[in-house]
């Protein structure tokens, strides 16, 4: 990292100072393009919260504990006792006694005394009891802590818990998949910008050779030994060699900005690739196919293969809905008024601990939940052996490109040797006199063409290259 942040450090004054090239080697490229973009960042975010959902999930095994209070007010007391009680005699109350019995009627008049001190003790007695009984809930006070632990909750935590790692694996992957993605860009630019600056420098060569046959055979024109048709044809290729370096330096440059704008250089820096004695190397032959090595490395199939999983913990999660659900929990509660010993306005508490049962008897909504979860289970599967064939393909054909390209440019090389050969035959034929400048222009076009051919046939191999190590599962990229 401290070995980053300095060639970042370097790369980005000398660009912004214009001064000097920034010399870039094809790995620094690829640390600044993974460690720049703002979709590495976005993954990183992604990958913490796919982590995070999966350790909230895995908080659920174990109990959980709350602290919960209330608060009321009341406008009223509350009584237990009526203000008058109906008895087998008549009634009581705060006004005394009522005799509605017919025997203590017809008794009630020969004794007056008894009846009037009946209605006085019966009065305060029972005045007394009822206000014994006023329950004072003006202000009430309730707080609870509690402790809850799943039993058996039909396996919701379990399929829960495998498909939360499974998202937290997908995310990873789709981060690592997106670095690939990078890295192949990364490596596309940069080659391409080698390719077209060997391009830039085929052009000055082969203006330098127009323009030193123009003035031979200009020269040659004032002593009468070629005719001024030669001398236009020789103008018209230098013409044409001119054009072609003028295209070669603007491609040259917008590649370089491209290459800028993937490794979050400025646009304007002067980008000098260090790699390009490597363009023209065979680095693969005769590569082959490794299935095991695709399915264990490639981001795609492991994707799915994730996602595989997650249907199956789907289907578990439908299928909970049809089971038992067991939960333990026990609690301590605190009251004011207390109701343990009447009701004193005062706090006292009591413990409390139970199980809750719930068994599912009629539920064909879960039924037809867990069907449509296992047919989803059986496309994804279906998907993924679809994406192995085509994946298989795609790499076959790829290691067939490799194979190709690095044909095309070893029998590019030998007809450059050639054609360099045919050139120093040609220039000393035309030394010599043996040739016009008409002949010794077409060996230098021919070249010309071997050479460029040659350009082409390198960053083809380089493009298949980077192609079937990405369809192969070689190219890993690190987090």
């Amino acid at each position: 990292m401290k070995r980053l942040f300095v060639i970042l450090s370097v790369t980005l004054l000398a660009g912004w100072l214009g001064a000097q090239p920034v010399v870039l080697t094809l790995d620094s490229c690829r640390s600044m393009a993974l460690n720049s973009t703002l979709k590495s960042r976005m993954d990183r975010e992604n990958v913490l919260a796919a982590k995070y959902a999966r350790e909230a999930v895995t908080a659920r095994f174990f109990p959980q504990v709350s602290l919960n209070g209330a608060y009321a007010w009341n406008s009223r007391h509350l009584y237990a006792l009526p203000q008058t009680m109906d008895m087998w005699f008549g009634s009581m109350g705060l006004d005394g006694v009522t005799f509605n019995n017919p025997y203590i009627q017809l008794a009630e008049p020969y004794m007056p005394r008894t009846t009037q001190y009946l209605d006085r003790i019966t009065a305060d007695t029972y005045a007394d009891i009822y206000n014994r009984f006023d329950i004072d809930i003006t202000h009430v006070l309730v707080g609870q802590a509690g402790i809850v632990q799943p039993v058996w909750v039909g396996g919701r935590i379990v399929f829960a818990h495998k498909m939360a790692r499974s998202l937290e694996r997908i995310a990873q992957l789709n981060a690592r998949k997106n670095r690939t993605d990078v890295t192949v860009e990364t490596e596309e630019a940069y080659w391409r910008v080698i390719s077209v600056q060997e391009k830039e420098r085929l052009a000055e060569r082969y203006l330098t050779l127009i323009k030193q046959l123009e003035e031979d055979v200009v020269a040659a024109r004032e002593e009468g030994m070629v005719t001024n048709a030669d001398v236009l044809q020789v103008k018209m290729a230098l013409c044409d060699a001119e054009s072609s370096l003028t295209q070669a330096q603007n491609g040259l440059k917008l590649s370089k900005m491209a290459l800028c704008q993937i490794v979050g250089l400025p646009l304007e820096t002067n980008i000098v690739p260090c790699d390009s004695a490597q363009l023209d190397s065979i680095a693969l032959t005769g590569v082959t196919v490794d299935m095991q090595q695709i399915k264990s490395h490639r981001e795609e199939l492991q994707l799915l293969g994730e996602l595989s999983n997650v249907a199956r913990s789907g289907v578990g999660l439908a299928a909970a809905g049809l089971q038992p659900n067991i939960v333990a929990s026990a609690n301590y509660v605190i009251t004011n008024p207390s109701m343990t010993d009447g009701f004193n306005k005062r706090f006292e508490g009591f413990f409390s601990a139970g199980v809750a049962v719930n068994i599912p008897i009629a539920h064909a909504s879960d039924i037809l939940a867990v069907r449509a979860a296992k047919h989803k289970a059986k496309a994804v599967e279906l998907q993924l052996a679809e994406a192995q064939q085509k994946i298989e393909l795609q790499a076959t054909q790829s290691a067939q490109k490799v194979n190709e390209a690095a044909l095309r440019l070893a029998q590019a090389k030998t007809a450059l040797a050639h054609s360099e050969e045919i050139l120093r035959y040609a220039q000393d034929s035309y030394a010599e006199g043996l040739l016009t400048a008409t002949d010794l222009m077409k060996a230098q076009t021919a070249w010309q063409k071997a050479y460029s051919d040659k350009i082409d046939a390198a960053i083809a191999l380089r493009m298949a290259e980077i192609t079937y190590r990405k369809h192969t599962g070689q190219l890993i990229v690190d987090n």
